[in-house]
């Protein structure tokens, strides 16, 4: 593992909606505190990303049963990832048996979701962890800042509701985004917060009840054009986060150009960095943030 300081000494400094600065650098967002790193979406996994020197951390939501807001990318536990709290694997059934909205807060922490390898990433450390409320995770990252001296991290959170989730793997999408602002809104992160999505239901609705909040809106290459899918908002966001591959140097500049930022989603190679970084791209999400933070650097 890279030290932090050689890891990042292109970091970016936390200012404005999100997070900028004033040489430009590319800030680098880690995609579920940094999955290729550590058991994804956990504690564990932010604290690890905030030692490294990461700026920003990404993360999703879901809420249980209970109306706990928790961080998981998965609406249903997934199999290959998780035990049980004795350590044995999930049993087979329905994909309704393992949903997070199925199940009260105190069952669900009891699950393990970091101490099964991930072939996909190598490197990551397996530790025991639990799917963590929202709330605990703030928590925790801001007394590790507080306590050590560090500048406070900015915290990307994504919102995953859709239409075919409502009443199913999650409340109804403006009771679910009211949950999640009620908590995050209860941290005073002020500018160092960023809210994503791709449903434009939750997007127009935080729009219109939140009008301060920076919002960022996801975007994957479903076909459409880059103005047919900005035309199915009410507003224009403050950053516009599209499937990297759908970037190219028109695309940076238009966004520009109606005063977005523009945020890839999700870079893990060095090839696809340095050409995002020459189309100018404001910052990238990345499950890799150390081997980012040294791609970056060479570019300047």
């Amino acid at each position: 593992m890279l030290s932090a300081a050689t890891a990042f000494a292109v970091a970016a400094v936390i200012g404005g909606c999100g997070c900028s600065t004033e040489d430009k650098k590319t800030v680098i967002h880690a995609h579920r505190g940094g999955a290729a790193l550590f058991p994804e979406n956990t504690i564990v996994a932010m604290l690890g990303a905030v030692e490294m020197g990461v700026p920003v951390l990404e993360l999703d939501l879901h809420m249980t049963r209970d109306s706990v807001v928790v961080v998981s990318h998965d609406a249903v536990l997934p199999a290959l990832r998780t035990l049980t709290e004795d350590g044995d694997a999930l049993a087979e059934g329905d994909s309704l048996s393992y949903s997070i909205y199925s199940m009260d807060y105190d069952s669900l922490s009891r699950f393990d979701v970091g101490s099964l390898a991930d072939p996909r990433w190598p490197r990551r450390e397996n530790i025991r962890c639990c799917v963590p409320r929202l709330s605990d995770l703030v928590d925790t990252v801001e007394l590790m800042t507080a306590t050590l001296g560090l500048h406070p991290v900015g915290y990307n959170v994504e919102i995953k509701s859709d239409p075919s989730k409502d009443h199913i793997y999650t409340p109804d999408y403006r009771t679910f985004a009211d949950e999640c602002m009620r908590v995050l809104l209860s941290k005073d992160l002020g500018y160092r917060l960023i809210i994503q999505c791709f449903d434009v239901r939750t997007l127009n609705y935080l729009r219109g009840k939140y009008p301060t909040l920076c919002l960022s809106y996801l975007v994957e290459d479903t076909g459409l054009s880059f103005d047919e899918q900005l035309a199915l908002l009410d507003f224009v966001p403050q950053y516009y986060s599209p499937e990297s591959g759908m970037l190219t140097r028109e695309v940076v500049d238009r966004a520009h150009e109606m005063g977005m930022k523009v945020l890839p989603w999700t870079v893990d190679t060095e090839q696809e960095a340095l050409r995002l970084r020459e189309l100018g791209v404001d910052a990238i999400i990345t499950d890799c943030p150390d081997s980012m933070a040294v791609w970056l650097d060479r570019c300047d």
